[in-house]
């Protein structure tokens, strides 16, 4: 596992472009368990990560070349899961992938994604938007594209899991200074399309 390091001015400039996707939302992300689980599954299973907290279970699976955290980093960032690129081109740009669970609010992705849209605009005038076909292979997506030209690109996608779920998933890719990569768009939806929700109880997950 890589070690992601930034000082402290590039700190401040990430927490005021990510200011709006952290805070801007109606709902927080759920909280790791101490006793997450961040192991890599049977060779069998496509997903490859296990990972759970209070209240849920979700495999998601790491895309070749970047690393997973889902500790003090993810922490840093309110996901329940990050991932760093290998790539020193890509992490010069403090590329990262968030995966974080919300409480959920409405069954319509696109209205979470209007909520972010609305703060943005707000906060940002000078910021641009665009439509993003990512999709999941199963669960309703919502995508769009945030960003200010030359300055910073924040790709991010809601997935609602099903009506019988209170969780929504949100997946961002952050950029600074540059248009994500076709590589790094395709890690983006590699990790987008591997997320499944498994369960509200741990329980479930415990061998009987």
């Amino acid at each position: 596992m890589i070690c992601f390091y930034e000082d402290n001015f590039v700190k401040l400039i990430r927490a005021a472009l990510l200011l709006v996707f952290v805070t801007s939302l109606t709902f927080s992300a759920s909280g790791q368990s101490k006793g997450v689980q961040n192991a890599h599954a049977d060779a069998q299973d496509m997903h490859g990560l296990i990972i759970s907290g209070q209240g849920f279970v979700f495999l998601a699976s790491e895309p070749e070349g970047w690393d997973t955290d889902t500790g003090a980093a993810a922490t840093e960032y309110s996901a329940n899961a990050i991932f760093f690129p290998h790539t020193q081109v890509s992490r010069s740009h403090h590329v990262n992938i968030r995966v974080r669970l919300n409480p959920k609010t409405t069954e319509d992705p696109n209205e979470d994604m209007l909520v972010d849209l609305n703060g943005y605009k707000k906060q940002y005038p000078s910021t641009k938007f665009a439509d993003l076909d990512f999709k999941h292979p199963s669960y309703k997506t919502c995508a769009k594209l945030f960003y200010t030209q030359d300055d910073f690109y924040e790709y991010i996608a809601y997935l609602n899991p099903g009506p019988q779920y209170k969780f929504i998933f949100s997946v961002a890719l952050s950029k600074e200074k540059q248009a994500a990569t076709q590589d790094e768009l395709a890690a983006f939806n590699h990790v987008l399309r591997s997320l499944q929700f498994v369960s509200e109880d741990v329980r479930e997950m415990r061998p009987r």
